[in-house]
């Protein structure tokens, strides 16, 4: 994020002139690159389709495959897809294009459906599309790995040279500094101009970092300041003003908290946002559209897994299938959770103790549901009448709310939104047992963060993820 820029308006930044110059030309034609694969992959389906039912396809019509190479490359350009700084991380790559595509062909059978032109759409050649069109998007990432993984390509296309400037020491183990290379940052040169010198000194130095970064002909420098430097910012950028190229700041964990957060313009200076209002009528109905729709299509796919699971807990031990406990939701009012009974208790009051590894409470078949998760499913009841959400902060025994309600002082705000089947701190390893104050603390961080920076987006992604956390993390 570019938070501040100094320097000549007027003076011509050489280094990056160079570097827009190329980068942008090299942009379209990924763009193009994604658009022509798209719309030939249409083709090809059609074609195959075609001649496997021996029968004419869609013609010559490619209008689904325009519409869905348009909406491809729209939503990959405004998601940062196609940023020089992230065309080497592939990993990043393969999910975003992976992501985008499905939600591509999604918006085209909607569209279709809303037009009621699904009878001119071959099902068929959609399905053949959509295999050779994301085989093909995926593959044409390792090409970008190849090409743009070259010396020369990173240094003209991806990479800029910038000179790191600082008022003290670096720690460069820290994740502020080591990933700046990866995000595109080549530095060539670090200085430290030193937090108490004088005014003499200081402009000695930065006529010294002028000169040898002219001869390093470098695009950009970075700045690394720390909230208790904040004060020098100032006065600092007075003697950057000689410099031509932009200057950007790297902020510090506070400083960087504060300026990503949405602000209001008020007279002469802004109204920064410390926490985010309710969600609005429209973001409510964009949550409640995807938890009723999901919850739905996964309770009528489920029902034979659940009905045998019934039948297995009932054959196992005596008791209650389904384990009710109060809970509290959104803003603290209270209702009752399902889940599968996994114990031979069912505590539910002032004290409830927290599952353990190796708890004898836990039935043979209960250790199994709890390891799979399988005993949450029926909260997918809870998500349909609207106590809980698909995403959202776990929801704890009130017996731990009340407890930890009084040791942590973010706790109340989990209860800003409502509680969910997963979450984001349960995707980032925060499952099952919190023994310690310290683990509980960092559980309730992913959660106020994620109450203070929903979006649809982020619940997709959780939801993604969701099924690797509960594959490869073990909870009791």
């Amino acid at each position: 994020m570019a938070v501040a820029t100094y320097g000549y308006e007027g003076a011509p930044a050489l280094s990056s002139a160079r570097g827009s110059a190329l980068q942008r030309p090299f942009q379209i034609v990924i763009i193009a690159a994604d658009f022509l694969l798209i719309l030939l992959s249409y083709v090809i389906g059609a074609s195959l389709y075609g001649a496997a039912v021996a029968s004419p396809a869609d013609g010559p019509s490619v209008g689904a495959g325009l519409f869905v190479g348009v909406v491809f490359v729209t939503v990959a350009y405004f998601r940062d897809v196609y940023a020089t700084h992230r065309l080497l991380d592939l990993a990043w790559q393969l999910r975003k294009a992976l992501f985008i595509w499905l939600t591509s062909l999604t918006i085209l059978a909607v569209v279709a459906f809303l037009l009621k032109s699904t009878d001119n759409l071959s099902r068929g050649t959609v399905i053949v599309f959509a295999a050779i069109g994301g085989t093909g998007l995926m593959s044409l990432r390792f090409v970008w790995q190849a090409v743009f993984g070259t010396s020369f390509a990173r240094s003209r296309l991806v990479d800029r040279k910038v000179i790191l400037l600082s008022l003290r020491p670096l720690d460069f183990t820290s994740s502020r500094f080591k990933d700046l290379r990866r995000n595109g940052f080549d530095v060539v040169r670090h200085f430290v101009l030193g937090i108490n010198c004088e005014d003499d000194h200081w402009e000695r130095q930065i006529r010294d970092v002028i000169r040898q970064s002219r001869s390093a002909d470098v695009d950009e420098y970075l700045l690394a300041i720390d909230w208790d430097e904040l004060p020098l910012l100032r006065k600092l950028g007075s003697y950057l003003r000689a410099v031509p190229q932009p200057i950007r700041l790297l902020p510090d964990d506070p400083i960087a908290d504060l300026v990503a957060r949405p602000f209001l313009p008020v007279s002469g200076t802004v109204a920064i946002e410390i926490q985010r209002p309710p969600l609005s009528i429209f973001e409510r109905l964009q949550k409640r559209c995807l938890d009723v729709g999901v919850a739905l299509f996964a309770l009528v796919l489920l029902t034979p897994l659940l009905l045998t699971v019934a039948v297995l807990i009932k054959l196992d031990s005596p008791g209650a299938i389904i384990f009710r406990q109060s809970r509290r939701g959104f803003n603290g009012k209270p209702f009752e959770i399902w889940k599968f009974r996994t114990m031979t208790v069912c505590e539910d009051g002032e004290t409830v103790r927290q599952a353990t590894r190796r708890d004898a409470r836990i039935t043979r078949i209960g250790r199994f549901l709890r390891m799979t998760s399988i005993d949450e499913l029926p909260q997918l009841w809870n998500v349909l009448r609207g106590d809980m959400s698909l995403v959202g902060p776990r929801p704890h025994a009130v017996a731990h709310d009340n407890y930890y309600d009084e040791l942590i002082s973010k706790y109340v705000y989990r209860h800003h939104m409502k509680p969910g089947l997963t979450g984001w701190a349960q995707v980032n390893g925060f499952r099952g047992e919190t023994p310690t104050i310290d683990l509980m603390e960092k559980r309730v961080e992913y959660d106020v963060w994620y109450v203070g920076n929903w979006s649809i987006w982020l619940d997709l992604k959780i939801m993604a993820r969701t099924a690797s956390a509960v594959l490869f993390q073990e909870a009791y």
